[in-house]
């Protein structure tokens, strides 16, 4: 099924499950022997029952011993498949993953994480409780080492990631996106596969298909699970420069986005129009340094609290900040760009 095959929409169809639905679990991976068996580790011993569960691990082509895990994990799930996605790219392998699903419901989990014993009961629970299309809860980010624990604590800030309420917010409510989601089968059937020409805003992109196409989206705190943030500031730099390019790219192509994508590509935009100003009008000077002096004061300020909650380190966790909206920031100039060029080239053929 293309991206706009279908014609039918969500608030359309009933979105009702059996008693005990088949879940299928797509786990999108390269070269994650460090977590792969944990994760499976965790999701064997939902109290769902692992025989009510069948996991697709999709690999990219894994040159560690992540494959070998898969094919030997002592397996209860009613299946357990290793399928290939030859993409290399999360959202290949989200769509590899799903060809070949055959669950009531479905669920995305990344492979740096763990999932709570009662994590997809609380899901499935949660999707018949609210009529939802999609229901998802707050990921606890547990950093290793010490500059992994300064990234995780910058995730769990609102200042290092704005209003993505689910990386700290402990309220029910319908919101625009949610990480490891349980989608009901419809949305598959309706909203389609996911793009695979824009990787890096997987869940986000797709869920804002799903709320155009009528569907609503859940945010659920009883559904609890944890993710391991990368280990470097060099790491987490390029996972948020994919993230700010892909979003750059979706506005290029008209997709309408959330306040919180343009607050870090203004900074980087803004700091170099105002400096180039300054030399020209002393107000530009004065407001560049105010400006300035707000981000760093007000960085350290709120680093210093998210830091306190996980033991990090405050220097380690304002720098992890900055790196997430520099990165990001540099990545949507540079996605959007880059798009609308090729939007431009292929115009003019």
């Amino acid at each position: 099924m293309s991206t706009a095959q279908s014609k039918r929409r969500l608030d359309e169809v009933s979105l009702a499950l059996p008693a005990r639905p088949l879940v299928s679990i797509v786990i999108p991976c390269l070269n994650e022997e460090r977590y792969i068996t944990g994760l499976l580790d965790s999701l064997q011993d939902q109290d769902y029952g692992p025989d009510g569960i069948e996991v697709i691990v999709s690999d990219g082509g894994s040159t560690d011993r992540t494959r070998d895990l898969v094919r030997e994990y002592p397996s209860r799930f009613r299946a357990l498949r290793l399928v290939d996605n030859p993409r290399r790219i999360t959202v290949g392998g989200l769509n590899s993953g799903m060809d070949a699903a055959t669950g009531d419901c479905w669920i995305i989990i990344g492979a740096h994480s763990v999932v709570r014993g009662d994590f997809v009961r609380a899901s499935v629970d949660a999707l018949k409780r609210t009529g939802a299309a999609c229901v998802g809860g707050p990921i606890e980010t547990v950093g290793e080492g010490e500059v992994g624990k300064a990234i995780a604590a910058a995730m769990s800030s609102p200042f290092g990631v704005g209003n993505a309420r689910f990386r700290y917010a402990d309220d029910e409510g319908e919101v625009d996106t949610v990480p490891f989601g349980c989608y009901h089968r419809a949305v598959w059937e309706i909203v389609g596969r996911f793009d695979e020409t824009v990787d890096g805003a997987d869940e986000d992109s797709y869920n804002a298909r799903l709320i155009d196409a009528g569907g609503k989206i859940f945010l659920v705190p009883t559904i609890r699970s944890t993710y391991y943030p990368r280990r470097t500031l060099q790491a987490l730099a390029r996972q948020y420069r994919e993230y700010g390019a892909a979003k750059g790219t979706l506005l290029a192509r008209g997709r309408p986005l959330q306040p919180r994508h343009f607050a870090p590509a203004g900074m980087v935009a803004g700091g170099p129009l105002l400096f180039l100003l300054g030399t020209v009008f002393s107000r530009a000077r004065q407001l560049l340094k105010l400006l300035a002096l707000v981000y760093i004061v007000g960085g350290l300020f709120t680093a210093r609290g998210a830091a306190r909650k996980s033991g990090a380190n405050t220097l380690l966790t304002f720098a992890a900040m900055a790196t997430m909206h520099f990165s990001y920031g540099a990545g949507f100039l540079m996605g959007g760009w880059s798009e609308r060029q090729r939007l431009k080239s292929g115009a003019e053929q």
